[in-house]
């Protein structure tokens, strides 16, 4: 299970949640870790901005530059040597790319082939959670530090529900957590009667709750009473409805893991 992390470190937070749980899963796992320094290209077009009216563009041009080459530095030095630090181990996989940052992660993912993006949740950094909806592997946005005990399974007439009751499964198994079960059926979608027993025979599961509701109402009232640590959902395919976007992970106030 997730054989590779990628962390992918965005300019404006250290992710050292992320970090922290990335190294619990390579503990467990035994999983590699890699990691992707993004030096954003819309921090440096809303400087830009500014600057035209204090410099010439040639003047403008060579500010950017050296901000580039500092952070380049910065992400080669500082940011490498924290992440080592908290990893204990020296790193092999490390890169530092510029451009758009959900571009250059799907170019990373391309290229390493990764089997699971881990984030950090940043209420302040809306750009980069359009991975929830792009991503074509599991992505984790971790929201809290320490154990996972309580892991809350959802999946709906939405979604495919192909990997997510398998990895529910097998965490639970690894992390010696609590793993409660429900399915959603949302009426935005056609319903078949028969899809969740169908879902729980070929994994073996029973369900706690099956229910008809919308997807993100339950989610939200069921994370609020139950405070589960971890919530694995598959992602929306049907009938191109994307709702887990950054406003679904902010409103669960948990670490989610989207699959599928």
């Amino acid at each position: 299970m997730f054989r590779k992390i990628l962390i992918s470190v965005p300019m404006e937070q250290f992710p050292e949640l992320a970090i922290n749980r990335a190294k619990d899963m390579e503990e467990r796992f035994g999983s590699e870790i890699i990691l992707s320094y993004v030096i954003e290209d819309n921090v440096f077009d809303r400087i830009s901005g500014k600057l035209k009216f204090v410099m010439t563009e040639k003047e403008a041009h060579r500010f950017e530059d050296e901000m580039v080459k500092t952070h380049r530095e910065k992400a080669n030095k500082l940011v490498r040597r924290e992440v080592e630090r908290i990893l204990d181990e020296k790193l092999d996989g490390f890169t530092v790319e510029k451009g758009i940052y959900f571009e250059e992660v799907l170019k990373t993912i391309k290229e390493q082939r990764p089997d699971l993006i881990l984030m950090e949740y940043n209420p302040f950094d809306m750009l980069r959670y359009r991975i929830l909806d792009r991503c074509p592997i599991p992505v984790w946005v971790e929201r809290k530090s320490g154990p996972i005990r309580k892991i809350g399974l959802f999946c709906t007439n939405l979604a495919p529900n192909v990997k997510a009751p398998v990895i529910a499964k097998r965490l639970g198994k690894k992390l010696g957590a609590e793993v409660k079960t429900y399915f959603i059926k949302d009426g935005r979608s056609d319903i078949d009667s028969k899809e969740p027993m169908r879902v729980a025979h070929k994994n073996n599961i029973d369900w706690n709750e099956i229910v008809e509701d919308k997807v993100e109402s339950f989610i939200y009232r069921k994370v609020k009473r139950e405070d589960f640590d971890l919530i694995i959902v598959g992602r929306i395919k049907r009938r191109k409805y994307l709702p887990f976007r950054s406003r679904f992970v902010k409103k669960t106030k948990c670490s989610v893991l989207l699959v599928n």
